[in-house]
């Protein structure tokens, strides 16, 4: 007997943000081993309507009114958006709870995770979600370990993943665990998709994030100071200097600003620089430490396997740039 598809159920809160359904859908439809289907997408909400309202304005059918539903669940996905922002029903709260003893997997896309946290479902677990809301959902439900950068995360059978695109990057992942990589690969191919971003990979350019953070405060012009002289000594009396504050007083209101240490930021900066010369594949390694201001390959190689949990030789045969094959 055939193996019956699995059953993908996305759970919407009206409104929700449409590319964080249509992405993941699209990405599940696109798959299989045979001719027939390997995933079955139900279409969940909160509201008792045949359709399903999104930001955008535009609405899906058919929706099932979540507790309608009583049919097989592999994977339970709640989708973000202002929707799920909100405080859910107790009624809701607990479907999701006593669902997510039976799937196989429980996800978030995006702000998803705020309906799963108030589920309890997220209890003590390492999470993530958008990077412009990761303050207010730690502030919100402070007995989750939330991380900023991830793209996405796996703890256990729970994913969480960070803003709308990230959603495609967990279904191939998702897709790449129950089907193999060479699926997952045609999937990606099929769709014009980057096969695949690890989880860990950054959500956002941190320069460009902390520029935007800084604004209107004394260390506006530091990001941009510092990214220009990272070969340089850049320590606490150096950054101090650049925005002519003493040490202590540079201390606290970076402590204000940046929430992570003047060290730990300048790593996070040199790791980002270092990522971009790996992409494009025209320096050696021992020069990419050199002018991203690592001491050596090594120095290089920790901080890429603390930030992004991969060697920088891994995240070049990656992401770098195809190399082109001479004829």
């Amino acid at each position: 007997m055939p193996n019956r598809p699995r059953v993908i159920a996305f759970l919407v809160a009206p409104p929700f943000e449409l590319l964080n359904l249509i992405g993941p859908i699209s990405v599940f439809t696109h798959a299989r081993l045979s001719s027939k289907p390997d995933y079955l997408v139900k279409l969940l909400s909160t509201h008792r309507s045949r359709e399903a309202h999104s930001t955008a304005g535009i609405s899906l059918t058919p929706a099932t009114y979540y507790g309608d539903y009583l049919g097989p669940i592999n994977t339970l996905i709640a989708v973000g958006g202002e929707g799920s922002m909100v405080e859910p029903s107790a009624e809701v709260l607990r479907w999701v709870k006593r669902r997510s003893a039976h799937v196989t997997r429980i996800a978030s896309v995006c702000t998803g995770a705020y309906l799963l946290a108030s589920a309890g479902v997220l209890d003590g677990r390492r999470v993530t979600t958008h990077w412009g809301h990761v303050d207010d959902l730690v502030k919100r439900h402070p007995q989750l370990r939330v991380e900023r950068d991830p793209i996405y995360i796996r703890d256990g059978k729970v994913y969480t993943t960070a803003g709308t695109s990230a959603g495609i990057d967990l279904a191939l992942a998702l897709i790449e665990e129950d089907l193999g990589s060479t699926i997952a690969a045609n999937v990606a191919r099929d769709m014009v998709l980057f096969l695949r971003r690890p989880g860990n990979q950054a959500q956002y350019s941190a320069l460009l994030a902390q520029q935007a953070d800084v604004s209107g405060t004394p260390l506006r012009d530091l990001p941009a100071w510092a990214q220009t002289r990272l070969a340089g000594k850049l320590d606490v009396n150096a950054l101090a200097k650049a925005v002519a504050m003493t040490p202590r007083t540079f201390a606290r209101q970076f402590e204000i600003h940046f929430r992570t240490t003047p060290a730990r930021w300048i790593q996070s900066l040199r790791v980002e620089a270092a990522r971009q010369h790996l992409e494009a594949r025209e320096i050696p390694m021992k020069a990419i430490a050199r002018i991203t201001g690592f001491r050596d390959e090594q120095s290089l190689r920790r901080a890429f396997l603390q930030q992004l949990s991969m060697t920088p030789k891994e995240y070049r045969e990656r992401f770098g740039t195809p190399v082109a094959v001479a004829h």
